[in-house]
């Protein structure tokens, strides 16, 4: 299954100590294939990400394990998804 997490971060300041942990994070399970792209939003409120995961309930442990949950400084709205396309050189460029 994939899914598409839009992560919002509503105070920026109380989520500041735990970006450096929450890029480790992502940069982890992009490593190992469960995020399969992410991005953070140019205003600096969040960002998203797609991810692969066997359920919903697996997606949510995904989210859950993220340091920027401890902090009680962020929200995720998930959705179910099914890829049609990609243009993988314009996602890079």
């Amino acid at each position: 299954m994939k899914f598409l997490a839009d992560i919002r971060i509503p105070d920026r300041k109380a989520a500041e100590p735990f970006l450096k942990d929450h890029l480790a994070y992502l940069n982890a399970h992009f490593d190992s294939g469960d995020f399969l792209m992410f991005a953070a939003y140019a205003n600096g409120e969040g960002g998203m990400l797609i991810a692969r995961a066997d359920s919903r309930e697996a997606m949510d442990a995904l989210l859950a394990a993220d340091p920027l949950h401890s902090c009680q400084s962020v929200w995720y709205q998930t959705t179910e998804m099914k890829i049609g396309r990609v243009c993988v050189q314009a996602l890079t460029e």
